[in-house]
């Protein structure tokens, strides 16, 4: 990771920000997918999800402008942490199949915040991190026991 992310709050937020409105637009896609393929459970859990990384976005943006601004990223092809990409959106086949790549969006993302902890000599990035490291642990939490209301004999129609 390059170390200029990990050692300014600005350049830190600005990354987090991008990856979140990301992710929020990538949720929105799996949601439109799975109702596509009449889930709306599954729909309802990827709504909920775009909306808490809008709303965390929305949460970066506003700390960024209490500092007088985020700076500007290069428009340069970097893959979110969260990146699910329009072809596995398009490929989803199940419900299942759509936990699972959200699932692995998630542990992406939670290694990279988790990753910055520990690598930043910035003691705000690594407690910002650390949060942000720890919000993505609770939608792993919370994607894998959708994961298992699906697998269970009683459970939702995958």
């Amino acid at each position: 990771m390059d170390s200029t992310v990990a050692d300014s709050v600005g350049l830190f937020l600005a990354h987090a920000l991008a990856l979140e409105t990301d992710a929020a637009r990538q949720y929105a896609d799996l949601a439109t997918s799975v109702a596509a393929r009449n889930h709306p459970e599954i729909e309802t859990l990827f709504r909920d999800l775009a909306y808490q990384s809008r709303k965390h976005a929305a949460e970066v943006a506003a700390t960024g402008d209490r500092m007088g601004g985020l700076p500007t990223l290069p428009a340069i092809a970097v893959d979110s942490p969260e990146g699910i990409g329009s072809k596995t959106v398009a490929d989803v086949e199940s419900a299942e199949h759509a936990l699972r790549i959200a699932l692995a969006c998630e542990h992406a993302a939670k290694a990279y915040y988790a990753s910055v902890a520990v690598d930043t000599s910035d003691p705000e990035v690594a407690r910002l991190a650390s949060e942000f490291a720890d919000e993505e642990d609770s939608h792993v939490r919370l994607v894998n026991e959708w994961l298992a209301r699906l697998q269970a004999p009683s459970g939702i129609a995958g």
